[in-house]
């Protein structure tokens, strides 16, 4: 089972390569503000996560209750991490790190 560190881990993977492309701005300040360029939602392979939760529940509202809130319970930290990581000039230091000199 993926945690949410290692979901975090992958969507700053995917954002640096969206700020190194020119799909989102470098300038990023929080999570939220990718949401003006991107879904940001779709960081880290979560809709695969939700998918995946989703066809694993059974087929009941509770079932399907239970298996959004696993969800949450994963990618909600996980975003919560990008978005410190990004406050604290993380997505610009790594960008500064990969730049050619």
């Amino acid at each position: 089972m993926v945690t949410s560190s290692e979901i975090a881990e992958q969507m700053k993977q995917e954002i640096l390569e969206d700020a190194k492309g020119g799909v989102i701005p470098e300038t990023i300040m929080t999570f939220a503000d990718l949401h003006k360029y991107v879904d940001a939602n779709c960081y880290g392979g979560t809709e695969k996560l939700l998918e995946d939760a989703h066809d694993a529940a059974p087929d009941t509202e509770e079932g399907h209750t239970q298996a959004w809130n696993r969800f949450c319970g994963l990618v909600n930290p996980a975003t919560d991490e990008v978005d410190a990581w990004i406050r604290a000039g993380g997505l610009a230091a790594a960008l500064a790190e990969k730049s050619p000199q």
